[in-house]
């Protein structure tokens, strides 16, 4: 132990003497990330503080941690306030040298690590001209084994820069955030971002409140207020990446004024991950003026979202079909969107400029709400869609084959018709399916004899064969260009509901159906429960097992679908 303390006793004199006055053991980088929560800040003009976080990440575990701050004549700093994360370790008030502000903490044994906010840095900022904060220095100390001490030194040279805003503060306390907040960084005085930084304690907190779900799914909830957020069009939420990097199912929940952004774990590809030790998720209104003129006239004044993640603070482009992410925007239909809600759809734009529709995009008409998910990130709005084919206006089921086909689920037979009455083979239904299920999988097994690698439903086929759905007949042959049968169909779409982590349980009995003798062995267990469901009712007393499915059908029992999940 008294060794452990004179190491902690060198590090106070390594805060009060020059960086190279004390002979430390040098460490190779050990995946050290040390920044400001923030890039710039905006203050009211009748505001003389602000405050700014220190956001700290290491991989490994340290003892001490020393920050050098170097200001320019228009700021001083004010004062040091330690988050909760810092816990009982000892701190060290601030101490001038050569010009730079050097403070920290130490305890006297390894026990910090991961990513967290250390201290909120207040400033009294009095002048009107631009200021620039620079965190200059930084060094990690690890006790070792023997006794002694290893430091890690780091060198930033980020800055924070500071300028006077023309207006009055719009928030409560002048835009100087309260420094006992757990790491919210706030508005300051109008900044155009606003940054929240959940730390390992804070984020360990919310965990242990979180129970698994029938699915054993654990959600993990933050939520930002609309006060916090005062006049800034951007979020910037800050995570320790431990919360995604588990091998239980987790879903992290980021509740904002401007939309829900809901993430999966490992939502990052681990060979993009590396060695980051946080997540940043960017959630920015945008102006509808600033699009395309194209995407200008479909989108109107709805909301327009860009999302994007950072890792360690660096922007990356995110994709990964194996973790989409759902979102919700906030909406509120006019009178004439009422009349069809169903045509409401999200869309996304893409690199030339034009709308995309999400397929998965579902309006929610009882919350006011835009749902979908995706596996991309990029500006993302509602739309009101249209399809309509003149061989459908007057058929049953006009309203399916239309919301389906506006969110390209579905085509019709030409441009302009659709061919509701006419059967649909087996691998058309097995292709919009998957397309429903909004999945992608890679098939173990060796595919079938009869499916092409370069037939147009080929990758529909291999994700079904990969989810359970499709199994082929025992000859090892798909049959793909052969019509489906309505017991196959169920067959199918039950195994949907199961793979989509729906799976539909209860079951009812068959005997009121006057051709109940006619459904398959292997198919009456998806019959029944598809009966029970209420997805299935059968017609004048009938089921029809044995006919082929039309193409009206299947749109039909593919609409129910989609809505049952999204």
């Amino acid at each position: 132990m008294k060794k452990k303390l004179l190491a902690g006793l060198l590090f106070i004199c390594f805060l009060v003497l020059p960086f190279n006055a004390l002979a430390f053991a040098a460490e190779p980088s050990t995946g050290t990330t040390v920044q400001f929560s923030k890039q710039t800040v905006e203050v009211a003009k009748n505001v003389s503080s602000f405050s700014v976080d220190l956001v700290l990440g290491s991989q490994a575990p340290f003892s001490s941690a020393e920050f050098g701050i170097k200001t320019d004549s228009h700021v001083q700093l004010k004062s040091v306030t330690y988050s909760q994360a810092i816990g009982s370790a000892s701190q060290v008030s601030v101490k001038e040298k050569n010009g730079i502000s050097y403070f920290g903490f130490f305890d006297t044994s390894n026990h910090f690590s991961g990513s967290f906010t250390a201290c909120t840095l207040t400033f009294t900022y009095t002048d009107s001209a631009a200021a620039v904060v620079t965190l200059a220095e930084t060094t990690l100390t690890r006790l070792t084994g023997t006794g002694g001490a290893t430091s890690e030194s780091l060198t930033p040279n980020q800055t924070l820069q500071i300028t006077r805003s023309a207006g009055d503060s719009n928030t409560p306390g002048g835009g100087t955030p309260d420094p006992g907040n757990g790491g919210n960084t706030g508005n300051t005085g109008g900044s155009d971002t606003y940054t929240h930084v959940i730390d390992n304690t804070k984020a360990l907190e919310a965990l242990e409140h979180a129970a698994p779900n029938s699915q054993n799914i654990k959600t993990i909830s933050f939520e930002v207020k609309s006060t916090d957020v005062g006049s800034a069009k951007e979020i910037a939420f800050q995570l320790p990446y431990s919360l995604f990097n588990s091998d239980e199912k987790r879903l992290v929940e980021i509740n904002t004024p401007f939309g829900t952004v809901t993430i999966p774990d490992h939502v990052i590809p681990a060979g993009q991950l590396g060695s980051a030790q946080s997540l940043t998720l960017y959630i920015k209104q945008v102006n509808p003026a600033s699009l395309p003129a194209s995407a200008q006239q479909q989108v109107g004044s709805r909301p327009v979202l860009e999302l994007h993640f950072a890792l360690d603070g660096k922007a990356i482009e995110w994709k990964n079909e194996q973790a989409p992410v759902q979102v919700v925007l906030p909406y509120t239909l006019s009178a004439t969107e009422k009349v069809n809600a169903d045509l409401i759809v999200a869309a996304y734009i893409d690199s030339n400029g034009k709308l995309q529709i999400v397929p998965t995009g579902r309006f929610h008409a009882e919350d006011g709400e835009m749902r979908f998910s995706t596996t991309h990130f990029s500006l993302y709005t509602i739309v009101n869609g249209s399809r309509v084919f003149k061989d459908t206006t007057s058929s049953w089921a006009r309203q399916d084959i239309e919301a389906l086909a506006v969110r390209g689920i579905i085509n019709g037979t030409t441009a302009d018709t659709f061919s509701p009455n006419a059967n649909i083979t087996r691998a058309d239904f097995t292709k919009l399916l998957v397309g429903v299920l909004g999945k992608h999988a890679e098939s173990t097994g060796t595919g079938f004899k009869d499916v092409a690698s370069k037939a147009y439903y080929y990758d529909a086929v291999m994700t079904a064969q990969a989810l359970g759905l499709a199994s082929g007949s025992g000859d090892g042959k798909f049959n793909p260009g052969a019509s489906i049968s309505r017991q196959d169909m169920m067959v199918l779409l039950d195994r949907a509901f199961t793979a989509a982590g729906h799976p539909l349980k209860e079951t009812a009995s068959l005997s009121g159906y006057k051709d109940a003798a006619k459904v398959s062995a292997y198919a009456k267990p998806s019959v029944e429960k598809l009966i029970a469901s209420g997805i299935i009712n059968g017609s004048n007393g009938y089921l029809t097992p044995q006919n082929n499915l039309t193409r009206a059908e299947a749109s039909k029992v593919l609409h129910l679908l989609y809505n049952e999940l999204y």
